[in-house]
């Protein structure tokens, strides 16, 4: 990467016909293939007493050896198998750290692909005609032509890499490329902190300047989707369900029903959880804006680890879960890195949080609301 820049990815919805999207998901069958043939091979060799050989140095040239998956070509089998290589070291990296990591063992049905670049094409969309990508295969089938929502907002030769993916039963393409810093005017030494929030998503201050990024329209959409579940799933209770494989018994499919309630409760989660990473993602550029505008040089954001340790009831136990924290800090940071600002992790629960005076939590006048914008803006001062 050229330095100055940054690699940013932009995500857009296939739209193309019933008979491309069925060539576009024979690729993603044939990276599952190439991922269960990654797991077969662990275990043959852990069958053969054979010593670990799990690098893409030691994959890629058996892989090549047994010849192609379907529409994949060389390329691309090697990034499906590179990235399970990539998921079998980290695992092992944690457990050496003492945390809890399976192996990546278990087999999938559909994988996303990468395309390296000089393997796929952008065209550009007319006036009644949709943007496409062509996604080379292998040898003898021709290249893969697939309408997109939108273009991508990167010049095409900036564009290193694409993937195509599947989230909740539709078709995605995730455009990979390196991006120009466009560094901001700062202060020097000037701090703002930054602090994410259930209730709100971000709040922010420095000096005497402060701003308060509200999360009710996520809050809704949780209610909203939560609500829809629970009816789901009252509907879904009076269907067979299918029974798992037994010792003496092989699985047993469900009815057909069960099995379209189930397709359609994915299908809600996958857009419930892009909606509010949407609104992170808003809420990251707001943030950045305020920022820029203020001429801050470094933002102090605080890191709420460990949070998900603690048990404080259903209710709260599954708000803790569905906060996408990792996510959320990560977008800050890379809306942040595009404008040239610092970003520093604190630990938003050291000691000036538990040193705060009990009077600064009590309710006020204003309400529940007020009281938590106030508890925000307390924790960002002490930070």
């Amino acid at each position: 990467m050229p330095p100055g820049h940054v690699v940013r990815t932009f995500r857009v919805k296939v739209m193309s016909t019933p008979a491309k999207s069925r060539q576009a998901r024979d690729l993603l069958v044939a990276g599952g293939d190439v991922w269960a043939w990654c797991v077969d091979r662990y275990h043959s060799r852990r069958r053969a007493e054979l010593p670990a050989a799990n690098s893409n140095t030691q994959i890629w040239p058996e892989l090549r050896a047994h010849g192609p998956f379907g529409p994949l070509s060389v390329h691309t089998g090697q990034d499906v198998a590179k990235a399970w290589s990539a998921a079998f070291f980290e695992s092992v990296r944690r457990r050496k750290e003492g945390e809890r990591a399976s192996l990546p063992l278990r087999k999938h049905y559909q994988r996303p692909v990468v395309w390296r670049r000089g393997e796929f094409r952008l065209l550009a969309g007319g006036k009644k005609v949709r943007p496409r990508v062509a996604l080379g295969r292998s040898r003898g089938y021709p290249p893969l032509e697939l309408a997109v929502s939108h273009a991508a907002p990167y010049a095409a030769e900036a564009v290193r890499a694409v993937k195509l993916l599947d989230d909740g039963g539709a078709l995605y393409l995730d455009f990979t490329a390196w991006v120009p810093i466009k560094a901001a005017k700062r202060a020097p030494a000037r701090v703002a902190g930054a602090d994410p929030g259930i209730i709100h998503p971000l709040v922010l201050a420095t000096g005497a300047d402060a701003l308060m990024i509200s999360g009710r329209a996520v809050r809704a959409e949780e209610y909203l989707h939560l609500a829809d579940t629970k009816a789901r799933q009252v509907h879904q209770a009076r269907r067979r369900a299918p029974t798992p494989a037994r010792r003496v018994t092989p699985r047993q499919a469900g009815s057909r029903r069960w099995a379209k309630i189930a397709a359609k409760q994915r299908s809600a989660e996958a857009k419930s959880r892009r909606r509010v990473r949407l609104a992170a993602n808003r809420a990251a550029r707001l943030a950045a804006g305020w920022a820029v505008e203020h001429q801050i040089e470094l933002v102090a954001l605080g890191d709420p680890v460990g949070i998900e340790n603690h048990d404080v009831g259903a209710v709260q136990n599954r708000r803790v879960g569905r906060w996408l924290r990792a996510y959320t800090r990560n977008v800050i940071r890379y809306r942040l890195e595009d404008v040239a600002i610092h970003l520093s992790l604190v630990d938003e629960r050291g000691p000036a949080v538990a040193a705060r005076p009990a009077a600064s939590l009590q309710p006020s006048a204003g309400g529940d609301c007020t009281v938590e914008i106030q508890r925000a803006l307390s924790s960002i001062i002490e930070m």
